[in-house]
């Protein structure tokens, strides 16, 4: 394929055809009909009647598309980059300095109270004008679950003023609530709870959910029965006994328990009052686990797994629990003077003391970590590490509560003294460290964080999980190590690793160490040539000699280097791996070992000698090359994800931060730009690169400035000092930019068109733009709910993924059909050929079954140049390994041949489908066999394709042979499953 081509972003070709041509091809066709029908009988032969294409507009062509890239370095992490954490939240409310986000979004069972204090902010609003930048500060405090003010319940106008609440029940999505007088309220959370008949006008002090329905229980020692919470039935009527709270567990047993140690266990309808084991009176009860839980005056806990026999437990006769909660395996309950018990199995405690001096009345747990307490004067203390630190909420509430529950998602359910109801919504505070100039934080801002931070932070909720946080670098020995911002290799980020030996510790070393992934060697037969690179410098390091070596059951390799300097320098060495070795080991290690002193060090890379630390691997590069695909797209770099730091394309391989997600401590989630673009040049492709929804103005800015700035310019400094002088802009023929959301961190279809058009607005104010602008292509890659794409993008792009179907054909029918109803509609662009690229394909396997190479090649080409104009094939892995042969043939295929004017083509049959493009510079046409026999066609054309090149592959991609085409009416033969691809040279 020849490099840069001519693009433009709307060109058209029309081919007069004068109707004696017309006549001409009519005949030749007639005559090979003819000829076909005599020779091989009709049903022995397919034929394809290939024609010029008129009136129809030059496709983009075909390339690939890439998730990860491998660099070649065995080593992960080895620049010791800051952890990165984002996160994007929509505001509810705000003034000039704090915003209230929600509390759930904002901690994402992942950041507690405090996580995001120190990070970037950028706030963003819809305007008049679409989305535009409201405000950047720093935070000064994140504080999450906070109440936020409380909205009135409407109670029915039955229900006497001055009639108290006493408690809640949620089931499912239903909230129950009691109180005196009989008073039961259903659908107690909505705007419209209604008045059910409880049959009796004594207070009920307590309700519970459970699995056959709804128990209450009153002063009076009425015990309540419903199945739906509207019909109630009374099931007992214990004389004497004063019950205040009542709980049930998974195995139908449900307790009361009141006043002088009162305990009431029920189940199957039948209901037995015990003896009771305490003289105090028991507060309140719950469930979880098989365990009840009660609670009581000078400090008793109950305990019981079968509601008959319970056991005593008390922590402090001096404390009175008042209430208490189960949630997520964990036990809590609150009482006086601010005492606070937890556990995990409701027999061992651990108690908390809070110097508030209030008593605490109420408690609600949102997760085994994050806890709500109420105290006596209605205000709110929040928990989010189980109970170790407490923060007091500075928001007024609005209401001073007595007793308080969740009411669904992030929701605070309240009551108070005199009736009254209220729900509030669990909200996060963000109070920045400058206000607005003009105007108030408001509902619908966007607010993105931004932080890093060079350990796991304490306030990670996640930091439990050892397995999630686990750091790919050791420590052993005596000494200690520490990423430090302090200092850092050039061009090696921002940080780097301090190696400290133990003082005192003579001829004791201090290692770091990295187990490396066995799989990541990629060993052949034989012996391998791998080498070290590290950048170091010492302090005190004795006789200045710093020990680097690979440790299986053995020594492997290694060497000491000698006479490491003060400054920063680059050291390598190079070792020979035999295949066996690697293959035979159960775990290699690489080691760093120092004696005394102080030891830095960064960029550290172990990679075959033939690679280079600065470029993608070598097997990458070759394996693309081979592919040659017309454009590369370039999804791994994470340009403005939520897994990488603000302008970390911009650095120089190795540099990524890590990133802590579901899948744990992630190396490399991102990439560098430079390595990226420098890969694609070599094969002589054009870059397709992503933008996401966490991207800036300034980012994009610094982006263009990137790609087309002179070396004057800051950034085209940093282009030249990584080792290309002229703008990238410059050395290809287009560059595409696709603007996505691939986290949905926007809610509307309308957010999602306003970022894209920021995206190509702050691109067209760069200065650099007027220069460039013909060789950029703009691309919407956001998924509309409605249908329609609202952006003025250029095109849309949307992925294809099919299944594979009994048959091939049913499979590639299914798989288009898929695709062409996720196409959304551009109503600004409704006589444009094609408005649609297809930004990635793939087929995943059912069973056994792989994904053909007419499968593939089909779904690539069938609708380019009709409303698709571009198509890429997605190849996923670390690794070119990982891509399987018929993935890599099918993208070769259709890069060769998806170039030109879309030919006009008509075949017999199902089983065969093909298509056909010509360019100023070759004529191509692609057979696909579908069917599970091997298929014979005719060319019935006019076309010149004497000389051509004709290659034939079998259904895993495989290539059986590559002939010159002598004659035009020759038969050719289509495997099943294969694929027949020509290509005829013509000269410009």
């Amino acid at each position: 394929m020849a490099k840069h081509q001519s693009f433009n972003r709307i060109r058209k070709r029309v081919f007069i055809v004068t109707g004696l041509t017309l006549g001409a091809v009519i005949l030749i066709a007639a005559l090979f009909a003819l000829y076909a029908t005599f020779q091989l009988g009709p049903d022995d032969v397919q034929l394809i009647t290939v024609n010029e294409g008129s009136g129809r507009t030059a496709v983009l062509g075909s390339g690939v598309s890439i998730s990860s890239a491998d660099d070649g370095n065995v080593v992960v992490d080895g620049s010791f980059e800051p952890l990165i954490f984002r996160k994007m939240l929509t505001v509810y409310s705000g003034d000039e300095t704090t915003l209230a986000v929600s509390s759930e979004d904002a901690s994402g069972g992942e950041f507690g109270d405090g996580f995001f204090n120190g990070a970037a902010a950028r706030i963003m609003t819809i305007g008049l004008d679409g989305l535009e930048l409201k405000k950047t500060a720093n935070v000064v405090n994140y504080g999450i679950n906070r109440v936020g003010v409380f909205n009135p319940v409407l109670v029915p106008d039955e229900v006497p003023d001055g009639l108290a609440i006493l408690d809640f029940a949620r089931r499912e999505n239903q909230t129950i609530a009691v109180g005196e007088q009989g008073l039961i309220l259903i659908q107690a959370s909505s705007q419209a709870p209604a008045v059910v008949d409880s049959k009796i006008t004594a207070d009920l002090t307590g309700i519970c959910s459970a699995q056959d329905g709804y128990y209450a229980c009153s002063r009076d020692g009425y015990l309540l029965h419903s199945s739906d919470g509207a019909q109630w039935q009374q099931i007992a009527l214990l004389a004497g006994a004063k019950l205040n709270a009542v709980a049930s567990i998974e195995s139908g047993i449900y307790a009361a328990v009141g006043g002088g140690g009162t305990l009431v266990v029920g189940q199957n309808g039948s209901v037995s009052q015990l003896t009771p084991v305490t003289d105090s009176t028991l507060n309140d009860i719950v469930g979880g686990q098989d365990v009840l839980m009660a609670v009581g005056n000078d400090g008793v806990i109950l305990t019981s797994r079968n509601g008959l026999i319970w056991k005593k437990n008390i922590l402090s006769s001096a404390t009175d629990w008042l209430a208490a909660d189960y949630r997520d395996g964990r036990f809590v309950a609150v009482g006086r003077d601010g005492v606070i018990a937890i556990s995990d199995d409701g027999a061992k405690f651990t108690l908390f003391k809070q110097d508030s001096g209030l008593d605490f009345v109420d408690v609600v747990m949102l997760t085994s970590q994050q806890l709500i307490v109420l105290d006596q004067e209605g205000r709110f203390l929040v928990s989010n590490n189980a109970g170790q630190t407490w923060l007091s909420s500075g928001i007024e509430t609005g209401m001073q509560s007595r007793v308080i529950d969740l009411a669904g998602k992030d929701k605070i359910l309240s009551a108070d003294q005199n009736g009254r109801l209220g729900i509030a919504q669990l909200v996060a505070e963000i109070t920045l460290d400058s206000s607005l100039v003009d105007g108030q934080y408001q509902a619908g801002d966007l607010i993105f964080l931004e932080m890093t931070s060079l350990a796991v932070p304490d306030n990670y909720l996640g930091a439990g999980d050892s397995s999630v946080i686990e750091n790919p670098w050791q420590f052993f020995g005596y000494g200690n190590s520490a990423r430090t911002l302090e200092d850092a290799a050039p061009q090696g980020g921002k940080s780097s690793m301090l190696l400290t030996a133990e003082t005192g510790a003579s001829g004791q070393a201090a290692i770091l160490s990295q187990k490396l992934d066995l799989n990541a060697f990629g060993l052949d037969n034989g012996s391998e040539i791998y080498q070290i690179e590290l950048w170091m410098k010492q302090s005190g390091v004795e006789d200045r000699r710093v020990k680097v070596w690979l440790q299986g059951s053995q020594t492997l390799a290694g060497t000491t280097f000698t006479n490491v300097g003060t400054s920063w320098k680059k050291y390598s060495y190079t070792l020979a791996l035999p295949t066996g070795v690697i293959k035979d080991a159960e775990s290699i290690s690489l080691n760093i070992a120092i004696d005394s002193g102080r030891l830095w060090t960064d960029q550290i890379s172990l990679q075959k000698a033939s690679d280079s630390s600065t470029t993608q691997a070598q097997s990458l590069i070759s394996a693309m090359s081979d592919l040659s695909p017309q454009l590369i797209r370039l999804d791994y770099l994470g340009i403005g994800s939520m897994t990488s730091r603000h302008l970390a394309w911009a650095n120089s391989l190795g540099n990524e931060s890590p990133y802590l997600g579901a899948d744990g401590w992630t190396g490399k989630a991102s990439g560098s730009l430079y390595a990226a673009l420098q890969m694609t040049d070599k094969i002589q492709a054009d870059p397709w690169l992503t933008i996401d929804a966490f991207a800036s103005q300034t980012e994009i800015l610094s982006l263009i400035e990137y790609l087309a700035a002179p070396i004057s310019e800051p950034y085209g400094r940093l282009r030249m000092d990584q080792g290309s002088v002229v703008p990238w802009s410059e050395q290809f023929s287009r560059i595409v930019l696709e603007f996505k959301d691939s986290g949905n961190l926007y809610v509307s279809d309308q957010v999602r068109a306003e970022f894209v058009n920021l995206m190509i607005d702050t691109i067209s104010q760069s200065p650099y733009y007027r220069e460039i602008k013909n060789k950029l292509v703009f691309v919407d890659g956001c998924s509309y709910d409605a249908g329609v794409v609202l952006s003025s993008a250029d095109y849309h792009a949307t992925d294809l993924t099919g299944l594979l179907a009994e048959t091939q054909q049913q499979t590639v029918s299914d798989a288009l059909s898929a695709y062409l109803d996720l196409v959304p509609r551009n109503p600004e662009k409704q006589t444009q050929n094609w408005p649609e690229l297809m930004r990635t394909s793939t087929l995943t396997a059912s069973g056994v079954d792989q994904p053909t190479m007419a499968e593939l090649s089909a779904i690539l080409l069938s609708d380019l140049g009709h409303q698709t104009g571009l198509s890429m094939l997605s190849l996923t892995g670390d690794r070119p390994t990982d891509w399987p042969q018929v993935y890599l043939s099918a993208a070769n295929a259709s890069s060769e041949v998806a170039n030109g004017i879309p030919l006009e083509i008509e075949t017999e049959s199902d089983n065969i489908l093909a298509q056909g493009y010509r360019s100023d510079s070759q004529i191509s046409l692609v057979l696909e066999n579908l069917s599970d026999q091997p298929e014979t066609c005719l060319l019935l054309t006019d076309l010149p394709l004497s000389g051509a090149t004709v290659y034939k592959y079998d259904s895993r991609g495989q290539m059986i042979s590559r002939q010159v085409m002598r004659n035009p009416a020759s038969k050719l033969t289509v495997l099943s499953g294969g694929v027949v691809v020509i290509v005829k040279t013509e000269e410009p």
